[in-house]
């Protein structure tokens, strides 16, 4: 049977963030999901991953380690990592530039819906159970 590339995208997606779970700084790389879409459309692809590289901070690299990989998965791109990730979208024509930002758009947003559902954390980093309590 054939996958639709959208299911492939958020199987992975889901395997990332579902591996977060334990992950001490899950918190930030919860806010940083969240906002990454909105950095994409705000500041472009090259903008925004290249914050990712600069900062450096664990969570700013976990974000970007997954991105690559769902990218990767899809068959967007052959970079092996974040970093390498953002060196091929410098490097990219227009073309191609547009097609990684659609891709990655589109990758970020299913990180951003698992963030929500799976780690259960919102845009402020608070835990959505104790929001859904009234705490």
């Amino acid at each position: 049977m054939t996958r639709v590339r959208t299911h492939i995208v958020a199987k992975t997606a889901y395997e990332r963030v579902n591996a977060r779970r334990g992950d001490e700084r899950k918190k930030e790389y919860g806010v940083l999901a969240h906002r990454l879409p909105s950095m994409i459309l705000e500041n472009g692809l090259v903008h925004s991953t290249g914050f990712l590289v600069a900062k450096g901070e664990p969570e700013h690299q976990a974000l970007l380690e997954d991105i690559s990989t769902i990218l990767r998965t899809v068959g967007v791109t052959d970079a092996p990592d974040g970093p390498s990730l953002h060196r091929e979208i410098v490097e990219s024509n227009v073309k191609q530039t547009l097609i990684l930002t659609r891709r990655s758009l589109e990758a970020s947003s299913w990180v951003k819906r698992y963030v929500q559902g799976v780690l259960r954390i919102n845009a402020t980093g608070a835990s959505s159970v104790d929001t859904d309590r009234g705490n």
